[in-house]
């Protein structure tokens, strides 16, 4: 998986931090992807109100307490909300003009999915003691 060499590299405290960290860098990037194409798409709607772009936000700000715990469902729950996200940037790549926008939303989003899933996978055996899977 992801994170099966920084065991290897940093140790077991380590490779837990630097996770998280990537982990949050990829949910950072996906909430200001996610902000801007809001922004963009309500602009270019018409609209004066700041509803679109609350809609697209919260759920992705609300999973963001996540990332202060180590808790393998909340992390699998931050990897499904990441399909959302990705499948609505893939839907965005219909748009003649913001179709660049869709594709920046949908890969912050993949990597997200593929980071907290990840982390998901590795925190059960980080917490136990265990080596990773695969790191033998």
């Amino acid at each position: 998986m992801l994170f099966r060499t920084f065991e290897q590299r940093y140790g077991v405290a380590g490779a837990r931090q630097r996770a998280r960290r990537v982990v949050a860098i990829s949910w950072g990037v996906l909430l200001a992807v996610t902000l801007a194409t809001g922004l963009m798409l309500a602009q270019r709607g018409g609209t004066e109100s700041l509803l679109p772009v609350l809609v697209r936000i919260v759920p992705l700000a609300l999973l963001g307490i996540v990332l202060r715990t180590e808790r393998r469902r909340g992390y699998g729950w931050l990897a499904f909300v990441s399909v959302l996200y990705l499948i609505q940037g893939a839907a965005m790549l219909q748009l003649p003009g913001l179709w660049w926008l869709g594709l920046v939303e949908a890969l912050s989003a993949l990597a997200l999915l593929l980071t907290a899933g990840s982390y998901a996978y590795h925190i059960r055996h980080w917490q136990r003691g265990d080596h990773p899977p695969g790191s033998e």
